[in-house]
């Protein structure tokens, strides 16, 4: 049978002392998916089988030291080693342990944005990071609606479009130089009267669907 079909098979946990030895690893992850002698699949050659292995946590203090960063960050979901793992070279597995809420305070400086963004998503220190050289950074504090009074000004428009996206300040955003911006203020229903006459062609379109779409619903 094809690959999918012993992928199937697997999933219903049947011929497990068999399939554990496919030469297709989706087939291998089927089976470690089903907690099968994960003794041996800690070992397999694919990197999603073992990050499977150590979802099921098992022998967590070996995967901590895998070569794949999947891996690592997989041992992160699950809480362990997040005192040695918070220190990893690789930011997919700083953005892991970011996600337990494990030592924010220190993770708030990291070099990667993406970490970063991982704290402000989670409510932490947004007094400091809505002052973030990272543009990604101020649009995510603004996501969740701290200093929006502040933001509306931001010299990007990505953090602007954010502060629109809150529904915030679209009397003034409607007047934005980026049409980026006023697109998100069409999407907000807001001033489409005016926005249908906008001079970006996009901001239009959207403005004229947001206008038909409150007469269908009236």
């Amino acid at each position: 049978p094809d690959p999918h079909v012993r992928e199937v098979v697997a999933e219903k946990g049947y011929g497990l002392d068999k399939l554990i030895n496919d030469k297709d690893p989706d087939v291998r992850l089927a089976v470690a998916k089903q907690g099968y002698n994960l003794d041996i699949l800690i070992n397999d050659e694919n990197e999603y089988v073992r990050a499977e292995v150590a979802k099921q946590g098992y022998c967590l203090d070996k995967l901590i030291n895998d070569s794949d960063s999947g891996v690592r960050a997989a041992v992160a979901e699950q809480k362990y080693g997040l005192d040695k793992l918070i220190n990893d070279e690789d930011s997919y597995v700083r953005v892991a342990v970011a996600r337990q809420g494990y030592k924010l305070d220190k993770l708030i400086n990291d070099e990667s944005w993406i970490v970063r963004a991982v704290v402000a998503n989670q409510g932490y220190g947004l007094d400091k990071l809505i002052n973030d050289e990272d543009s990604n950074i101020r649009a995510a504090v603004s996501k969740q609606g701290y200093g929006l009074a502040t933001l509306i000004n931001d010299e990007s428009w990505i953090v602007r479009s954010a502060v629109a996206k809150q529904g915030y300040g679209l009397d003034k955003l409607i007047n934005d130089e980026d049409s980026l911006v006023r697109l998100e203020v069409a999407k907000q229903g807001y001033g489409l009267d005016i926005l249908i006459n906008d001079e970006d062609s996009y901001v239009r379109e959207i403005a004229i669907k947001q206008l038909y779409e409150d007469k269908e619903d009236k």
